[in-house]
């Protein structure tokens, strides 16, 4: 092998392992909070310590359902009758910003943080810069 090589290998590496790093600090908060959106609006946001070892049943408009469990200060969907069931294999989400979406029951499940976090307090209103329709 020619140092060259070496070299960009060596670079390569640095840069996966700066990644993983960049990871932790972008979803660095503990979760405070678990954030039900529903085509688009808000449904329900409750305080994961609240909830812990809990389920939450979410229904959607055409009859069907999600039902998502709390435990161990993560989110995720027990079970659902929508016909691929993606949101069940989406696993558990933990930490500030990841998130869990259904699309045949337009749900989305977030984790948000605190009042520090989010930049405000825990009113219902808040300012999105995009709208998904």
């Amino acid at each position: 092998m020619r140092r060259r090589d070496v070299l960009f290998g060596a670079g390569v590496l640095l840069f996966v392992i700066g990644c993983f790093l960049l990871r932790g600090f972008v979803f660095h908060g503990d979760a405070a909070y678990v954030e039900f959106s529903q085509d688009g609006r808000i449904i329900l946001r409750v305080r994961l310590a609240d909830m812990e070892g809990q389920d939450i049943r979410i229904d959607a408009a055409d009859g069907g359902y999600n039902l998502v469990h709390v435990e161990n200060g993560g989110v995720f969907v027990r079970e659902a009758d929508c016909e691929n069931g993606d949101c069940i294999r989406q696993g558990t989400i933990r930490h500030t910003g990841e998130c869990i979406i259904c699309l045949p029951h337009k749900l989305a499940v977030t984790i948000i943080g605190g009042a520090d976090e989010t930049g405000g307090d825990d009113s219902e209103e808040e300012q999105y810069d995009t709208i998904v329709r």
